[in-house]
């Protein structure tokens, strides 16, 4: 739902925004789900497609006026419009699952600790500094598979060119060398830096500044 707020879909259409979201990101786990998630995309699209001329009548604050605004997928920019319709894929296929991750997963975290949720309430500065330490200990992406270009030294072993390899997002963002003995604690004083869960790199998560920017912040 988050998502479907930044992107501009009205509130009366977010359950259907929701069912395709679900569908697409079930596609590898449930039974027909290649199908079911093939059926969603076309829907969905042909919505956003829908939702673009409406905006371009009927401007409102969000991601897909301010593109349009702009002249992407202006009338007859037939590449604007489908660069369009594939950033709102890329948002709903990257974003929604993993935020809802972040938020489902930072709710037990300070249910866990109403000495640091208590901080917050307290001290509401502190919370663009708590955003990162939920987003380093809930690493709604737990890793991903990468392929070295180049020999590669960590620590003690090096890794040949060549090698196919799995980026542990979540263990990287609780490695006391880096974080301190209470790596796995929450502590939103922390200040973590060169957190791991939007990736680095051509996989970079296009999502990164999302957190920061929803609060108005770095």
């Amino acid at each position: 739902m988050v998502v479907a707020h930044y992107l501009g879909v009205p509130e009366e259409d977010r359950a259907q925004f929701d069912g395709w979201t679900q569908a697409i990101v079930a596609a590898n786990t449930a039974e027909g789900g290649i199908a079911t998630a093939g059926d969603a995309v076309a829907s969905m699209m042909a919505y956003f497609t829908e939702l673009i001329e409406r905006r371009r009548a009927e401007p409102q604050d969000d991601t897909i006026s301010h593109l349009v605004a702009a002249g992407v997928g202006a009338d007859g920019d037939i590449a604007g419009t489908l660069s369009v319709l594939a950033f709102t894929f890329t948002m709903v296929t990257g974003g929604n699952d993993t935020t809802t991750g972040m938020l489902g997963g930072s709710m037990p975290l300070l249910h866990q600790r109403p000495d640091q949720r208590q901080l917050l309430v307290d001290n509401p500065g502190l919370i663009p500094d708590a955003v990162e330490e939920l987003l380093r200990l809930t690493s709604p992406v737990q890793g991903l598979a990468r392929t070295t270009t180049r020999d590669v030294t960590i620590g003690d072993t090096t890794v040949p060119a060549g090698r196919k390899v799995l980026l542990l997002y979540g263990s990287a963002n609780r490695d006391e060398r880096q974080y301190g003995p209470d790596a796995g604690e929450l502590d939103v004083t922390r200040r973590p830096r060169n957190i791991l869960t939007f990736s680095h790199g051509a996989h970079h998560c296009l999502g990164q500044r999302r957190p920061g920017c929803s609060r108005g912040w770095r």
